[in-house]
């Protein structure tokens, strides 16, 4: 038995020494580069591609001009108008120009909700206004709260602070104000697709001090896209119609439209992108016809002096700047 195995050693040995490692070279030694990405993860049919992207997070959206804020200068109307309520020459002789502007706070995110916030202010000069509309400076400064409900649908709610103008000659000749102040809350619906090119607004307000009242203004309109598309300067047309009810808000028993409106604006732009559009510069001319309601009469036998125009042709121009 002892001899089996030594034979059977003798014989394997030679073999085994051919398989040993081979000798550790001499000199130095280098490397392959190695990379250590992870390979893209295996999904089978159950799992698509979409559940490893989720995690994912979006990039930041880019602001555009506009969404920030604006100011636009009026400069001349042929009328003095209120939410397309306009008046005689018992009033004034035609003529008016203002300045206003809107703008979003920095901070947008209030309550964790994405409610933001808009301070606003207007001021503009009425043209040869005569004694009931005193030194003819129309001014307000209002601070809202808003936030986008649906796509194209902002919700506002917000107060106002207004001097002078119409309003302000009835606050305190016929409503015992101690200045030609008046203040409101004001509840507005803004809806603007623009792709398929339909916008509007609703806006109902409660005046607390100076008037007392409520008083709305509804507009509805459509923009036509290039009505005139001439080689370096284009036109879009926005027609757009609105009504302006009221209730006791000019004077007790005042209960109704205050004017209807049909207005055509007529937005210019480059094609170079200088103006109009996306840019930040707007150049808007626009018209105006505009008939009274039935508390136009109310208020011209609450005055005494028969102020509105029962039918009003506006025109003007409008330039503005988005930022």
């Amino acid at each position: 038995m002892m001899k089996r195995t030594i034979l059977a050693l003798c014989t394997t040995l030679p073999t085994l020494a051919t398989e040993l490692p081979p000798a550790i070279p001499d000199g130095p030694v280098t490397y392959d580069a190695i990379s250590y990405q992870a390979p893209a993860p295996a999904y089978d049919s159950f799992m698509p591609p979409a559940a490893y992207t989720d995690t994912i997070a979006p990039a930041t959206p880019s602001v555009t001009s506009g969404d920030n804020g604006y100011v636009k200068l009026n400069v001349y109307s042929s009328d003095y108008t209120v939410r397309g309520m306009g008046f005689t020459n018992d009033l004034t002789n035609y003529g008016y120009s203002s300045i206003s502007g809107s703008a979003k706070l920095p901070f947008r995110n209030l309550f964790g909700a994405g409610i933001y916030q808009r301070v606003s202010g207007s001021y503009g000069i009425i043209w040869g206004a005569g004694e009931y509309l005193g030194d003819a400076n129309v001014a307000d400064v209002g601070y809202s709260l808003g936030k986008e409900i649906f796509p194209n649908l902002t919700a506002e709610i917000g107060y106002s602070l207004r001097y002078g103008g119409f309003e302000g000659f009835m606050a305190k000749y016929y409503d015992d104000a101690a200045h030609r102040m008046s203040q409101d809350l004001h509840f507005t619906l803004r809806f603007n697709d623009g792709q398929r090119g339909f916008f509007g607004s609703m806006t109902w307000g409660w005046a607390f001090k100076g008037l007392n009242g409520v008083y709305g203004d509804i507009e509805l309109g459509y923009r036509f896209t290039n009505v005139i598309n001439a080689p370096r300067l284009g036109a879009d047309l926005e027609l757009s119609v609105g009504v302006a009810p009221s209730f006791d808000y000019w004077a007790h028993g005042a209960d109704g439209v205050d004017a209807y409106r049909i207005r055509a604006a007529l937005p210019l732009f480059t094609h170079s992108g200088t103006m109009g559009r996306d840019a930040r510069l707007q150049l808007t001319p626009w018209a105006q016809v505009s008939w009274s309601g039935q508390n136009a009469g109310k208020i011209d036998r609450f005055t005494g002096s028969g102020p509105i125009d029962h039918s009003l042709i506006t025109v003007g121009v409008d330039l503005g700047w988005k930022f």
